[in-house]
């Protein structure tokens, strides 16, 4: 595994770890990770079959940040910018989790030639008014007491069997970890957050989409997930019983249904197939 720089017009300098050999597929973490924070479960495995290039988005990991807002846009040409330096011309997949899957989304409708499949991760099409008193809530805790966010996005961000299968001391460990990993960009990546409305974009996706949502969900309830997978002509969609943490909950499982959409000659899977909209 190795880090690159990915420089382009427009965009800040933007670093990408790069793993593995063979067709490429791009990786876009959620809001206040980084590639390595939102990665680093999936990362061995997938690599081992190809080319997986994870980048940090803006105001995330080692990715230059001009400070300011931060404008979905400016993430979609992250994605094209990355997407340009796998350079083998060959129709790429690109996984999306949480805001990821948002970018990814959008990037897979700007880029429909380019894209082969799409995996979007507890996505959402149009921010509801209770996603944005939490988004609001997530930008504060984010500028004045990280801690007190790494509490809110794990009792909400992952499931009651979680919380019963470990102990306090490994809950805490969990908690210290997450605040010390969240990106110092996380307050204007919520600040997106609650802006987000890609109903327009969703009827110009061609490629081959898996959805999964989670089920025991509480920042992006699997409601929001069925939704995006209805707006897409054609998406699969599936379910995991974990909570939006799905890659500390239940990394297997998930590694399971990506590769299967990736690997497939057809990419279908087996639950749910939506019509689009």
């Amino acid at each position: 595994m190795q880090r690159l720089n990915v420089d382009a017009p427009g965009i800040p300098r933007t670093s990408v770890l790069d793993a593995g050999q063979g067709r490429a597929t791009i990786l876009i973490h959620g809001t206040s990770s980084s590639a390595e924070m939102g990665w680093a479960q999936l990362l061995p495995r997938l690599a081992a079959k190809r080319r997986c290039l994870a980048f940090d988005m803006v105001g995330a990991g080692q990715t230059e940040d001009p400070g300011g807002p931060i404008a979905l846009t400016t993430l979609v040409e992250q994605v094209r910018a990355v997407a340009d330096l796998a350079g083998d011309g060959k129709p790429l997949d690109l996984i999306g989790y949480s805001l990821g899957a948002v970018v990814a989304a959008v990037a897979a409708a700007a880029m429909p030639d380019r894209v082969r499949r799409l995996i979007l991760l507890g996505g959402w099409v149009q921010s509801s008014r209770s996603m944005c008193v939490l988004f609001d809530l997530w930008a504060e805790l984010s500028r004045t007491d990280k801690h007190q966010l790494a509490r809110l996005l794990l009792v909400n961000g992952v499931s009651d069997t979680f919380f019963q299968a470990n102990s306090t001391e490994a809950i805490q460990t969990a908690l210290d970890r997450i605040a010390n990993l969240l990106s110092a960009g996380g307050d204007r990546q919520a600040e997106l957050d609650a802006t987000i409305d890609i109903r327009a974009e969703l009827p110009r996706i061609r490629a081959q989409t898996l959805v999964i949502g989670m089920q025991q969900d509480r920042l992006v309830p699997p409601a929001h997930c069925r939704d995006l997978a209805a707006g897409i002509a054609g998406a699969r969609y599936e379910q995991i019983d974990c909570g939006h943490l799905v890659t500390l909950e239940q990394p297997g499982a998930l590694l399971d249904l990506v590769e299967s959409h990736l690997d497939s000659p057809t990419g279908h899977c087996h639950e749910e197939r939506h019509g689009g909209a």
